[in-house]
């Protein structure tokens, strides 16, 4: 039976006089591990230090743009002053979206009735490149008044309408009586200009997205018009 008599055997005393193991350069590295990789491992966020960190830029952001606009905004900013916008336009509903402008035109309006429908589209002032829908309407003893109705892509296109309705009417005629609100969302123009032939009295306003238009030679015709169209 072989023995080392109290020797070490030759494979021991390798492993106690053989170079010493390379010592890794980074103590939780696996072997074979980048040492950048597992240092970029340790210092990694966890995602509730992420969530905090974003929550500090989001305030801070939010605290940057607030000074900008205080600094920004003039000290003497005043918004104007408008008259109200009358008969509750503002307050109505909008025309139903699923269906074609011309389809929504009521064919009584008080005591108007409807006589003539048309849609096309105009190339003058003040509705250049609109497809406007125009419908006219006369009472009992035949008084006359016209609506114009445009779907525009937005509020700023309805308020541009106006806008342009507004130089037209400076231009074309001498106006004796004049209401406007030409700021944000909310849009209206009145007037009275009685040269201005079959748009002596008029109330042209936008809602949401739609222009809509109200003339007459008559006034009390285009009140009438006015305050009981639907939308």
């Amino acid at each position: 039976m072989p023995t080392t008599n109290g020797r070490r055997k030759e494979s021991e005393i390798q492993a106690a006089e053989g170079p010493a193991d390379p010592e890794l350069e980074s103590l939780i590295a696996p072997q074979g591990y980048s040492p950048e990789l597992v240092d970029d491992v340790a210092t990694m966020e966890t995602p509730a230090q992420q969530r905090r960190a974003a929550i500090r830029f989001l305030l801070g952001l939010v605290a940057v743009v607030a000074i900008g606009f205080w600094f920004c905004t003039p000290a003497n900013l005043v918004i104007p002053e408008f008259a109200p916008a009358p008969f509750d336009i503002h307050q109505r509903p909008s025309p139903p979206s699923n269906k074609f402008l011309e389809d929504v035109i009521p064919k009584t309006v008080g005591s108007f009735k409807l006589v003539d429908l048309k849609k096309e589209q105009v190339f003058k002032e003040p509705y250049t490149g609109a497809t406007v829908v125009r419908a006219t309407y006369v009472d009992d003893i035949g008084d006359p008044a016209s609506v114009v109705m445009i779907e525009a892509a937005s509020y700023i296109n309805a308020r541009r309408y106006l806008e342009n309705y507004k130089t037209l009417l400076n231009q074309q005629t001498e106006i004796t009586e004049w209401q406007e609100k030409l700021y944000i969302q909310e849009n209206f123009i009145r007037w009275a200009a009685p040269n201005f032939a079959d748009q002596a009295y008029g109330l042209a306003w936008n809602n949401g997205r739609y222009f809509i238009a109200v003339t007459s030679p008559i006034s009390a015709a285009q009140q009438e018009v006015a305050a009981e169209f639907p939308y």
